[in-house]
């Protein structure tokens, strides 16, 4: 990927408008939509010189992760500051993946600028409104809303924009409501933030580190396995799942044994039956002194805290595959899909 070769430049108007100019359109920036610590995501509308009434709005996230250079003189240190750095490898990696995907279900890239003087990274991508995390907290008690209808469409959708993923080889690893942005005109849900999406070999054995949020990790990543699979994904789904159905979050706790307690709760204490080579698990001595349990039961579990009515038996089956404790035994994003609590739902085209 080539880095390039102009400074991008800011077009100052006045004060209160900002222009940033892209190799095909130029886009007035509206508002900021959030800021965290890498950088910050701006609504921006095109500019069309040639039709004046084009003004549609995109997201522009702008990052500034950048790792120092490798070699430096002694004589230049001084003048490290002042010095161009290398890109990040995670911005990068985000662009590779973002460049590979179009799907209905997933957010789409439209142009990115790579500028070394600059030190930023911008990524402009379809503007969604709200993500689901906003809009449940907003309607998670409208029955007018929240009824099985949204909740299945907005399952199959997730799982249909995850199913696209891994058909190209894209394990996802942070999927969570925050990360599902939603149209509520247009009744669409689409995977967004790919900040620490991985490009994998389904013939070839990789180490990974252990990333996502913790009430959405899988028990193999917690007990600090490295060689998962897109089976990370697909426990991440069954938990927003859960989350959506019940209002409130399954593992919520923001540490790692503090979320295998919750889990011993639901599946009953971890053992080389309901978990094979649970003992091999790096992590697994640590969890020598929780004491035993049972568990409660995911079904018991959500029958007791529904918050709407749905179709029962065959999401209670689907939900159990999806969030199999054995990631062996985990269901596939696409044979979700085909799952019978889907077979009366009008399904998107691929």
């Amino acid at each position: 990927m080539r880095m390039s070769k102009g400074k991008i430049k800011f077009y100052q108007v006045n004060d209160k408008n900002t222009y940033y100019k892209f190799r095909k359109n130029i886009y007035r920036k509206k508002r900021i939509l959030g800021e965290g610590s890498f950088g910050k995501v701006i609504l921006v509308e095109r500019v069309n010189p040639s039709e004046p009434n084009d003004s549609k709005c995109f997201a522009l996230k702008i990052s500034k992760r950048f790792r120092k250079c490798s070699k430096i003189s002694s004589a230049s240190k001084k003048d490290e500051d002042e010095k161009p750095k290398e890109l990040n490898f995670i911005e990068i990696r985000e662009l590779t993946i973002m460049k590979k995907i179009k799907h209905p279900n997933v957010i789409n890239l439209n142009e990115f600028n790579l500028c070394r003087e600059e030190r930023e990274v911008w990524i402009l991508m379809d503007y969604v409104p709200t993500d689901l995390g906003k809009f449940y907290a907003k309607n998670k008690d409208n029955k007018d809303v929240m009824n099985e209808n949204f909740f299945k469409n907005i399952a199959f959708q997730i799982i249909n924009g995850a199913n696209y993923l891994h058909q190209n080889m894209i394990m996802h690893r942070d999927l969570k409501l925050e990360n599902i942005l939603y149209d509520e005109e247009k009744k669409i849900a689409r995977i967004g933030d790919f900040g620490l999406s991985r490009q994998f070999d389904y013939d070839k054995e990789t180490q990974y580190t252990d990333v996502g949020t913790f009430p959405y990790k899988p028990p193999e990543v917690i007990l600090g396995l490295t060689h998962y699979s897109t089976a990370f994904d697909i426990w991440s789904i069954g938990c927003i799942l859960v989350e959506i159905c019940t209002g409130s979050h399954l593992f919520g706790e923001d540490n790692d044994l503090g979320v295998i307690k919750l889990m011993y709760k639901i599946f009953g204490s971890f053992n080389e039956t309901n978990l094979p080579g649970f003992n091999k698990f790096p992590l697994s001595k640590k969890l020598e002194n929780l004491p035993e349990s049972k568990g409660f039961g995911l079904v018991n579990y959500i029958k007791f805290n529904q918050k709407f009515d749905f179709e029962n038996n065959h999401f209670y089956d689907l939900i159990e595959k999806m969030l199999c404790i054995d990631s062996n035994k985990r269901i596939s994003a696409k044979d979700c899909l085909s799952h019978p609590w889907f077979s009366n739902f009008a399904k998107l085209e691929n």
